[in-house]
């Protein structure tokens, strides 16, 4: 469990999340995804009421700039597989023209 007042390492999870995700290494983004929302929850669980308000905002919108590249990344990963897709079916009917021919 974290100590009472550690947000500190909630922003450095957060961090390594946005390096793993940054370097592709999907992999280690899901175990520090899950492992982010332990140490979130317990903090929480710690604290309750508590809880550095103003710290929580900052981690909130920390949270929401790794989501939104997240979001970034996979629509960038959708289109490039729409792309491969296209190209493979363009391919395909251009062989299948040439042996018409």
């Amino acid at each position: 469990m974290l100590p009472d007042n550690n947000i500190e390492s909630l922003y450095s999870d957060l961090e390594a999340l946005r390096v793993a995700v940054e370097t592709e290494d999907y992999e280690l983004a899901e175990q520090l995804m899950h492992s982010h929302d332990r140490h979130l929850r317990e903090y929480v669980h710690s604290q309750g009421v508590r809880a550095p308000l103003p710290a929580l905002q900052g981690l909130l919108k920390l949270q929401q700039a790794l989501m939104a590249d997240m979001l970034v990344r996979r629509d960038i990963a959708a289109a490039r597989l729409r792309a491969g897709r296209q190209s493979i079916r363009a391919a395909r009917a251009y062989h299948q023209a040439e042996s018409l021919a």
